[in-house]
This record gives structure tokens, C-alpha cells and sequence, in this order.
């Protein structure tokens, strides 16, 4: 049943993707910019196999991830010992309601309303690439890598849509998505309370024994991937300024050679 559902939703996108989303202007209709967020995710999921910048995530997310899985039994162990606060256990409460489209649909009603497309396409990005890295998560999610620490405590909610394996989590992604885009669109000064909810929400799946630690280190790379994919497929002109520094020069990654000792050389192009 949850493969058949997968299998409708992707359909679903295929259907209405057809015209090229970047070509697309907002905010002509609800369902033309329905069509261009979907065509959005399809786009930004095969562009995010093309970015250079995610090979940069994707060797730090490799080396990160099999150090967690090396370890994950006796992070878990320490972990589970330590209590959960009210305030962790809410955020990670939010984790499900946020799966929902309410923050994204909040601000593209807020562009709609004030004229403001940089609003408009925050809110598109962002739905295009949570709703991807959430799909990626859950087809993953079939292929048994390791149960969770503890599944006695899960709800439909945790469980549906997804494969018994906890590994990636798709819980955070949601937050994580949060602060990839509002880095994009808004800087990192408005990045800096997503970015806490996130942390904050990713020791409480492990603290809850819901999840091993690199199911949620996992998941910030699948949304760090999933979120450049789409920017590129977006070719939005106007993210903001910091974002741009880092993430938009072109950069090189070689091998440099000193007294017979090799090292990493990163070179970006400003």
C-alpha cells in the first residue's frame, strides 16, 4: 500500500511538470505555480546529481555518516540514558505537524498577498525540496539497514510512508529544510533558529530511541543535496547575498604536493 502511494504521488509530479520551472512566472495562477513547484522537485531530483556543490556534501555526508554507523550502539546507549526535556519533546511533536504544507503554504499566501515573489519562491523551494528529500527518505527507508533503537513508542505518523529500516530518518528533515532555504533566501542571522530546532530536534530522535545518530546525520545531507538540486533547477537570481559568497562561485577540489606530503586544495573562484 505505502509503495503504491509512493508510485501515485511520483506519478502525480510526472503529470504536472511538464513546462520548465524556472520558466515559469509566479503568481499567475494557483495552478500554474502548483505545476511549477512540482516540476521543481522532479527537476531539482535529477539536477542534484549534477551540482558541484554536492559533491563537496556528498563526501562530507559519506565520511560522517559511516563514522555514526560505527558508532551508533554506543552513541545510542549514552544517549537513551539522558532524559528528554518538555521543550525537546514538543519540537520533535512539531517534527510530524511540519511534514504538513503549513509553513510553505503561510508564506506563498503572504507573497501572493503583498506582491512579493522572493516570499512566493522561498515557500515553492522549500516545498519542492522537503517533499523530495521526504520521498527519498521513505524509498530508502525499504532497504532494511538497521531497525530502530526503540520502536515501542512510534505513532502511524513515524511509521507511515516508509519502510521499517529508521535509517534515514525523515522526522528532521522538515527543519532541516527549514534552514537550508532560509540560508538561501533570508541569510544566516534568520538561519540561526531553524538551525537550533533542528539540532534540538535530532537529539531528541535519538534520545527517544526513535532513531541512531546516523539516521539523523543522514537526513542532513539528503536535505542539503535535495535543496541545491532544486536551486538549480529554480535558477533563482536572488538569494541573498552571503549565500551567494559561499555557495554560488565556482570552486575546484585537488591534491596539492609539499615536501613529500599530500593534502586537499580548495580553491573557490570569487
Amino acid at each position: 500500500m505505502k509503495t503504491a502511494l509512493l508510485a501515485l504521488f511520483c506519478n502525480f509530479i510526472l503529470i504536472n511538470s511538464q513546462a520548465k520551472a524556472q520558466d515559469s512566472e509566479l503568481g499567475l495562477s494557483y495552478w500554474s505555480d502548483l505545476k511549477t513547484t512540482a516540476g521543481l522537485l522532479l527537476q531539482g531530483s535529477v539536477e542534484q546529481f549534477k551540482v558541484k556543490n554536492n559533491l563537496y556534501y556528498l563526501a562530507a555526508g559519506v565520511s560522517t555518516t559511516w563514522y555514526s554507523f560505527e558508532r551508533d550502539k554506543e552513541f545510542s546507549a549514552s544517549a537513551t540514558k539522558k532524559s528528554t526535556h518538555k521543550f525537546m519533546d514538543l519540537t520533535g511533536d512539531l517534527g510530524v505537524i511540519l511534514n504538513f504544507p503549513i509553513i510553505h503554504g503561510a508564506f506563498y499566501a503572504y507573497g501572493r498577498k503583498t506582491k512579493n515573489q522572493h516570499h512566493m519562491q522561498f515557500a515553492m523551494e522549500y516545498f519542492s525540496s522537503m517533499y523530495l528529500a521526504l520521498a527519498e527518505s521513505g524509498i530508502i527507508s525499504f532497504i532494511q539497514v538497521h531497525e530502530r533503537p526503540d520502536s515501542g513508542s512510534l505513532n502511524s505518523w513515524e511509521t507511515g510512508f516508509r519502510g521499517d529500516s529508521s535509517f534515514p530518518s525523515g522526522h528532521v528533515i522538515p527543519f532541516y529544510g527549514l534552514f537550508f532555504k532560509t540560508l538561501q533566501f533570508y541569510g544566516p542571522y534568520w538561519a540561526i533558529p531553524p538551525a537550533i530546532i533542528s539540532v534540538i530536534s535530532a537529539m531528541q530522535r535519538v534520545r527517544s530511541g526513535k532513531h541512531y545518530t546516523s539516521d539523523v546525520v543522514s537526513s542532513f545531507f539528503f536535505m542539503a543535496m535535495a535543496s541545491e538540486g532544486v536551486r538549480q533547477a529554480a535558477n533563482y537570481q536572488d538569494n541573498h547575498s552571503f549565500y551567494k559568497w559561499v555557495f554560488e562561485h565556482q570552486a575546484s577540489l585537488s591534491v596539492i604536493r609539499h615536501d613529500n606530503v599530500y593534502g586537499p586544495a580548495i580553491v573557490w573562484n570569487f
